[in-house]
Formats: structure tokens, sequence, C-alpha cells
């Protein structure tokens, strides 16, 4: 349980409360459970990694860690990763190396920074995969402000107001309580050394834009500013569920077997929930469910009629009241 805490306790002892509190309040480990924690030498990881190694015996988990080379920054992703494995032996601490090419992954349209982070999280799956174990990742609540922010700027739904999930499938954030200062703090308390990355200070990126420029703006507004923006995506997050759950009810009820629905049904529902069907339904045949795709669904559903491409041989359609996606094979003629 959460430790009673006053204003004279430690940094340590406000960043491990707050581990705990999040741990205990998301359900996010058990006793018993194996945790990998996704480190990469920064002060977040670090931090991560020495609170649960310092709490793993009073929660009954066993600890390990896992590193990610990018090979993206020559030198520094060497030292980065040399630095981990010596974390790591110096704390006992089991870890698993994996070097990626990020530049020859990289698609058309494509940037480098999603790349790395798809690669990244094949990575992290891989590794809970063969180890049967949560990956703890060290997003924090600076991180879900930025989130927050970063959706909003790009025009987002519910669901992106909803900030960074503390439990998501295999993943766990135990630190998404605790502010990028007192993690800091945390470090120079317990002289943990960390890496820091040159590009985080880089304005070339939106997320960077924000972390250093629009948010010390707001913070000297409201102080409270990371505190206020956890409370709302918690709450916010509460109300998402329940709207999820009611469209699953509602597309277990529109079922007509082998993954066909009432498009009469579909259509009879309020918005908020058909479009949360919708991206059920993009789901089960592995499509991404984006706006335009879920639009464009909903509105062949509301007309009772039409077919849309939603990926390359993918269509959904709605014809004699049964709403599907189907697979069409497009054939092309060569010009001569």
């Amino acid at each position: 349980m959460l430790k009673k805490t006053n204003k004279s306790c430690s940094i340590n002892d406000t960043v491990i409360n707050k581990v705990i509190y999040a741990i205990e309040n998301h359900n996010m480990i058990k006793s018993g459970d194996k945790i990998i924690v996704a480190l990469s030498g920064g002060a977040d990881s670090v931090t991560l990694l020495h609170c649960l190694n310092t709490i793993k015996d009073e929660l009954d988990f066993e600890l390990s860690a896992c590193h990610v080379n990018h090979n993206l920054r020559g030198a520094d992703s060497d030292s980065d990763q040399a630095f981990a494995e010596t974390l790591c032996k110096k704390m006992n601490i089991p870890l698993k190396v994996f070097s990626i090419d990020v530049t020859k992954a990289m698609e058309k349209h494509t940037s480098v920074e999603e790349t790395a982070r798809e690669l990244r999280y094949q990575a992290f799956a891989a590794e809970s995969a063969r180890l049967g174990a949560k990956a703890a990742t060290a997003h924090n609540s600076c991180d879900n402000t930025e989130t927050v922010f970063l959706n909003l700027l790009r025009g987002t739904g519910l669901k992106g107001l909803c900030g960074i999930p503390p439990v998501r499938d295999y993943l766990i954030r135990p630190l998404i309580l605790c502010t990028r200062d007192e993690i800091e703090a945390y470090c120079d308390e317990n002289t943990l050394q960390y890496v820091t990355d040159k590009t985080n200070f880089s304005t070339e990126y939106t997320r960077n834009k924000i972390r250093l420029e629009l948010l010390p703006k707001l913070l000297e507004i409201n102080p409270s500013l990371y505190d206020g923006v956890s409370r709302m995506t918690s709450s916010l997050s509460e109300d998402s569920l329940f709207l999820e759950n009611m469209a699953k009810e509602a597309l277990s009820d529109a079922a007509l077997g082998d993954k066909t629905y009432n498009g009469e049904k579909l259509a009879s529902l309020p918005r908020p929930i058909l479009t949360r069907t919708v991206s059920l339904i993009l789901k089960e045949k592995d499509i991404e469910p984006t706006a335009v795709k879920i639009n464009g669904f909903v509105e062949i559903i509301k007309a009772g009629t039409g077919k849309v491409n939603v990926e390359k041989n993918k269509f959904a359609t709605v014809k004699k009241g049964k709403a599907e996606i189907q697979i069409i094979i497009q054939k092309y003629r060569k010009k001569n």
C-alpha cells in the first residue's frame, strides 16, 4: 500500500510511493510476475530500474531489462548500450540487447521516429513473449501531458485525450504519476548516473517543441499542470472504457455470424457507440482504425448500402442489411 508521507519526506520516498501506488491502483504487477524494464539509459528508465529493483522482494516479482540499440547516433548509440550493460551487471540484473537498423526498415512517408518506435516495441513484445513477462516502460506524467497536447494539436477524439494508458496489453508504466523533475532528483539523491540523448533538445521534433517551448509557458500559468492533466486523463479513461464496453455489447447484439453484422442495428446506434463498433470491426480484420476509415464505414452504414476501400484488397461493405469487411482482389490493366 501507499505509505503516508509528509512534506519532509525525501524525494526517494516520494517516487517509490508514487510507483507503488500506480502499481497497486492499476493492478500492474502481481506476485510471481516477471517484469522487463525497457532500459534506454536515460534518467527515466534508470530510475524505473532502480525503483523496481528496490521493491521487487516486497512485491514478489522477477526483474530483468531490455535495451534497444537503434544504431541512429553512431558512437553515441553504442555508448548507450555499453552503459546499459554496465549498469545491469553492477545491479546483477539480466539484460537482453536488441540491435536494429531503423534506416533500412523505413518505408516511404514513414518518419525515423515512427519506425524506431515500431521496431522498439516489436523488440519489447518479442522479449515479453519469450519470458512470459510484462514490459515496464518509463513513461512519466510529463510524457503523458506532452502526448495529450500532441494529440490535441493533431485533432483528436476522446481516446487521444486519455493520454498514455498506465496499462495496455503486456505494457505497464509504473512511473506514470512521477514528474521528470522528481525523476532527476531521485537520480541525484541515489547518485545514479544516466545518459542524455542530445536529440531531446532539438526542436526539429513536434514533441520536443511542446516539451521545450509550450509546456514551460503553461506551467507559468498553472504550476500544477501535470497533476491536472493526470486527473483529466484518468477521468476520461473511465468514460472511454465505459463507451468501449457499450460498443462491444452493441457489436455482439448485431452479430450475424462469421464476422458479419446487422446493418440496421448498427445504424440505429448513437454515433459515439457506432464509431467504436466500427473500430472493433476493422480491428477484427487487422485494419488500423483511422478516422478516415471509421467515418467512411459509418457513412455507408447510415446510408444502408455502399462499399469503401479501407486497405489494399479490403473493403467495408453494406449490402442487403449486412455490414462486413470483404476481401476483394483488385486487378488492374497494365498500360501499354
